[in-house]
């Protein structure tokens, strides 16, 4: 059995089936005493679920899924969310599955995906709730880790002049920003600056360097200067975590209360995996 602190409901979470060890104070949880390539119970999916509540971020290691595993941890959470985006984007569909994504960069690319801090898919009018990341071959000598911030804890540690400031204002999130720039539409969306979790009950931020173009309600020169203060403050190594990736490795996120940031710092190397989102039910809230 394994003891973890749930910020969220202040107080420590029992959990009989699976083995939770937290990464960091503030985010991230390593999940053991678990087989993703086979069938979960009930009473796992719901300790996944309190784990990734608890903590942000989850990560399964030595999991050798294949897209039928993949898609169906997905589904124990709710339906796939397809990508929104430009045509042109780092990575492409895998047909039979229009839900997984193909993350494939070696010394051939141009880009990755994630070089910036961001939420996924932010630019939708109903972001996806969760993304479920797993990677199949990995650079050598650890490279292509992953960071991960808390934006609970970024928010929680603003001034409570600048929480006040932040309230009821809105951001315009553009897919323009990011998708390449050959496509017809670029899907955009105005969001809280401030959402409060549906589940954790914690405020958190919900403005991001890749997606968020501006502040509606305040001047272009206050917004810049509002929202640089933003992104550097998130991206404070406080409330961050660095993911090191092994082989058949799977990072599980909830985009409502994170950013993440992709290290492009292993070309010409090989990094492959494929990637899943969970589908949103419901527009983020101030």
């Amino acid at each position: 059995m394994s003891q973890v602190h749930n910020e969220s409901r202040n107080q420590v979470r029992d959990y009989d089936t699976i083995t939770v060890t937290p990464c960091t104070p503030h985010i991230g949880a390593e999940i053991g005493n678990i087989d993703l390539t086979q069938p979960l119970s009930n009473r796992q999916v719901q300790e996944v679920h309190d784990a990734i509540i608890a903590h942000s971020v989850i990560f399964f290691r030595n999991q050798k899924i294949d897209f039928a595993s993949h898609e169906r941890l997905v589904r124990y959470f709710g339906e796939p969310h397809v990508h929104v985006g430009g045509k042109g984007t780092a990575s492409k569909s895998v047909p039979g599955y229009p839900g997984i994504r193909h993350q494939y960069f070696d010394a051939s690319s141009k880009r990755v995906s994630g070089e910036e801090w961001h939420s996924d898919q932010s630019c939708a009018e109903i972001p996806p709730m969760y993304s479920v990341l797993y990677q199949e071959i990995i650079p050598p000598d650890g490279g292509g880790d992953t960071m991960f911030a808390s934006a609970y804890k970024a928010y929680e540690e603003l001034s409570p002049s600048m929480k006040t400031y932040l309230e009821g204002k809105t951001a315009t999130h553009d897919g323009a920003r990011v998708f390449d720039k050959n496509a017809d539409v670029y899907p955009t969306a105005v969001h809280p600056v401030v959402i409060r979790h549906p589940e954790s009950g914690r405020k958190a931020l919900f403005v991001n360097r890749e997606f968020t173009s501006h502040i509606n309600e305040v001047p272009p020169a206050e917004s810049r200067g509002v929202l640089e203060f933003l992104y550097g403050h998130i991206a404070r190594p406080h409330w961050n975590m660095r993911f090191r990736w092994t082989p058949h490795s799977i990072a599980f996120w909830d985009n409502r209360c994170t950013q993440h940031y992709a290290i492009w710092d292993y070309w010409p190397n090989v990094r492959s995996g494929y990637r899943m989102f969970v589908k949103g039910t419901e527009r983020p809230a101030a």
